[in-house]
């Protein structure tokens, strides 16, 4: 009796699980999975979804200390495994680079101004690794890694413009470069491509590109091309596509496609005004607007491979807007109102994160300072 009653406990397990999977509507395109994602979550029983953030540590670039120590402003930033939060300022007035410790304390600076070796002019942070080294683009023209004390490790300055590189776990690189090769004509546009490289920038495959309008687009916000790495997975967003995710491996193999249902938003006062400031009326700026707005404002993802992807759907309070959240299989579970300082967050560039249990944002103050505020995740 004990038998059958185990055989059926075990068979209704396996009936409730398959019941779940096919909830997830999937289909499959030229081989490769689709995950199709409606304007609902799905419901995902045992699965945190949601969560809450307490705050547990504040940045705040105003503060005079740091103005003494050559800070100007607060750009991108990133996290060693030991929770050290290096910062690349592109207004500071000595080193473009500062080191903060867990506790908020500035350990160092470095990454003089210049054209030398070891000198940077104009950076944009491709990583930090657990161990502290950082690596950085240059103004487009050099690559360069640093220790955490601020000692060159490597410098290459391949024979292309790059934008980002970002060096993955495996050795390989992700470039992404502008492909000037390609335009028609002097002043016509061309595509951004993001390709893996070899570690000596040897190309292995193009995994995506995207033309820039002929017009020149929208500098300030639009159109989207963004990537992010983590966990093994490469996602990459391209307004070319809509509301679709690709999802590669670190081999450059494409894993699914992650599409989602959406509402519409127009582009509302608050949008505009926080994309460009006090001047979001003024006709001129009107082009930088479509109608309705496109579907992904920016995104990001923690290390265990969730994907947070934010919209321009107004969230609770004012300044906040909506996130969708996507687990690891690239369905979407929950959302999120969050706020932040979300200006520039397309490309490589990295303004949001969360790493091992702990959200990193910027949130801008009213004189227009920025604070770099580190808060517990609550899963719930």
């Amino acid at each position: 009796m004990k038998k059958i009653s185990l055989v059926v406990l075990t068979l209704s397990t396996l009936f409730t699980f398959c019941k779940t999977a096919e909830k997830i509507d999937r289909i499959r395109e030229s081989g490769v999975e689709v995950v199709l994602n409606h304007i609902e979550p799905y419901d995902l029983k045992k699965q945190l979804s949601t969560f809450d953030l307490q705050t547990v540590l504040t940045i705040d670039t105003e503060n005079e200390d740091l103005a003494k120590a050559g800070m100007g402003s607060a750009g991108e930033f990133d996290v060693d495994g030991q929770g050290n939060i290096f910062i690349v300022g592109f207004k500071n007035l000595k080193n473009f680079i500062y080191r903060f410790d867990s506790q908020g304390r500035l350990l160092n600076s470095f990454g003089r101004k210049g054209q030398g070796p070891g000198e940077i002019e104009w950076p944009f942070l491709d990583r930090v690794f657990d161990d502290g080294r950082i690596a950085l683009t240059d103004l487009m023209s050099k690559y360069i890694v640093f220790d955490r004390n601020g000692n060159a490790l490597r410098e290459f300055r391949p024979r292309f413009s790059i934008s980002y590189i970002y060096p993955l776990d495996n050795g390989r690189l992700l470039v992404q470069k502008p492909r000037y090769e390609a335009r028609t004509s002097k002043y016509g546009s061309y595509p951004y491509a993001l390709r893996l490289c070899e570690s000596n920038f040897a190309e292995i495959k193009e995994l995506d590109h995207f033309h820039w309008p002929a017009d020149g687009g929208n500098e300030k916000r639009l159109p989207y091309f963004l990537w992010r790495v983590s966990s093994g997975h490469i996602y990459i967003a391209n307004q070319e596509r809509g509301y679709e995710i690709l999802d590669y491996d670190l081999e450059g193999n494409l894993r699914r496609k992650i599409r989602k249902e959406y509402h519409p938003v127009a582009p509302t006062p608050a949008i505009r005004k926080s994309i460009l400031g006090p001047n979001y009326n003024q006709p001129r700026v009107a082009r930088y607007f479509p109608d309705p707005m496109p579907p992904i404002c920016s995104l990001f993802v923690d290390d265990e491979g969730r994907l947070f992807v934010m919209t321009y759907e107004s969230g609770d309070r004012s300044g906040e807007y909506v996130w969708d959240i996507f687990n690891s299989d690239g369905v979407f579970i929950g959302r999120k109102s969050l706020g932040f300082f979300w200006l520039g967050l397309q490309y490589g560039s990295k303004y949001a994160m969360i790493k091992k249990g702990l959200f990193y944002g910027y949130k801008e103050k009213e004189n227009g300072y920025r604070e770099l505020t580190v808060q517990k995740i609550i899963w719930k």
